[in-house]
């Protein structure tokens, strides 16, 4: 059934967001710390502020306090959380001032980067306010919510337009393994890639069911509670729901736009993928009944892109008996062992259509570390990041065809013209 509350993605609302863009473009003047275009030398300290710091958010502060003690020129300025208590623990860890609001922490002229590792609902409208604001910008995934199609391109727009500098948290484009694939692909050890298949799989929920700090937490002046709901639609307050966000709809797209990013992502940088022609989603709660979750826990993913190539992606949350991901060509398939997302994977196998396999030695290291050193390397030469705003945008509309199929049990088409998704 249709949801009354979820913007309908029409030519008439992306008219009237890129129309607001460019009058929010020609009203304000962005104060950053690095002018336009502005080369910074190496030993120019930069100041970071975070936004969100809950489990993933904390671990991108220990990220850069590792860059601190190792020598680089950095500081952690500033934090804001919705949950006072994770501020003031960041505070007491770092020496950062907190922050009321997001807001307020981008008002602070000593602040030269943001992380913004809020609720998935909260992180384009925040990276909004962050480039305006002449702030550079590490937003996690996914870089939007599935609902908001539309103002992910608007971001997009409005970085382009203040020339500031995005990385989006998907880390796999940071990776060593990834490189060596994207290798074999260029030397056309498959030919010209036709088919993706990749999976997603894991035994158990906690992904979904957060830890619950304070079962008698309530809002006031230490839980902002509207401030977590930002444009999301105004329902009470539970512990679960702020908490526990990644069981809900309004603020979450379960395996879809959480996992397949980690796992769908790298396929879309080395081949080169913009946006899909036509997208499927299927899966639904096939396990996990017993309490209020509303995001799946097993889905699928197929699309097809323009460059004549079909990507599937599958997971389930019941079973985490793994599959090998695969790139096939006319000439011959590309295999992975021991994929492990975050990091890498144990090795690669080339399987031609003549002769006899060879393996290939994979790697698993610090992805997060080198996506945040790429980053950061990028707000000082002005370069684009290896997962820029125009990258994660074209990953999040794949990731919204696939979620809206899914959820209106249609299939999402993309009028590349319009740039508009479209469901029949």
């Amino acid at each position: 059934m249709k949801d009354p509350t979820r913007p309908q993605l029409t030519r008439r609302d992306f008219i009237r967001t890129t129309a607001t863009a460019a009058a929010a473009v020609g009203a304000i003047t962005a104060a950053p710390f690095v002018a336009r275009g502005q080369v910074l030398g190496a030993n120019s300290k930069l100041g970071v502020g975070f936004i969100g710091v809950g489990g993933r958010g904390r671990s991108h502060v220990n990220t850069i306090a590792r860059m601190v003690k190792a020598g680089d020129p950095l500081q952690i300025l500033g934090v804001c959380d919705a949950y006072a208590f994770r501020a003031e623990e960041v505070a007491k860890q770092t020496g950062a001032k907190i922050y009321k609001t997001h807001h307020d922490l981008l008002a602070e002229k000593g602040i030269d980067v943001v992380c913004i590792a809020t609720p998935d609902r909260l992180h384009v409208p925040q990276a909004l306010d962050a480039v305006r604001a002449g702030k550079d910008v590490y937003c996690e995934k996914p870089m939007g919510h599935w609902s908001q199609a539309t103002l992910s391109r608007q971001f997009c727009l409005e970085t382009q337009k203040f020339k500031r500098v995005v990385q989006i948290g998907n880390q796999g484009n940071s990776s060593k393994a990834w490189r060596k694939v994207a290798e074999l692909v260029r030397q056309g050890v498959v030919g010209r890639p036709q088919h993706v298949q990749a999976g997603y799989f894991r035994d158990g929920d906690w992904g979904e069911r957060m830890h619950i700090p304070d079962k008698s937490a309530k809002p006031g002046p230490e839980l902002d509670w509207a401030g977590f709901l930002g444009d999301a639609p105004k329902k009470p307050f539970t512990v679960d729901r702020f908490f526990s966000w990644r069981k809900y709809l309004d603020y979450a797209g379960g395996p879809c736009t959480d996992l397949f990013p980690h796992v769908f992502t790298p396929f879309v940088s080395i081949l080169g993928l913009k946006f899909p022609s036509l997208a499927v989603g299927s899966g639904g709660i096939l396990k996990f009944d017993t309490y209020d979750r509303e995001v799946p826990d097993t889905f699928n993913m197929c699309l097809d892109y323009p460059e004549r190539l079909s990507v599937t992606i599958v997971c389930t949350l019941a079973n985490g008996y793994p599959t090998e991901p695969a790139i096939r060509g006319d000439e011959g398939t590309i295999t992975l062992q021991g994929p492990v997302w975050e990091l890498g994977f144990d090795g690669v196998t080339v399987i031609p259509r003549k002769g006899q396999p060879t393996k290939v030695p994979g790697d698993k290291s610090d992805s997060v570390f080198a996506h945040w050193q790429n980053f950061l390397e990028c707000v000082r030469t002005r370069e684009k990041p290896v997962a820029d705003v125009e990258f994660g945008y074209r990953v999040q509309v794949a990731l919204n065809m696939a979620m809206l199929s899914y959820l209106e049990k249609k299939v999402a088409t993309f009028d590349l013209e319009k740039e508009e998704i479209v469901l029949s």
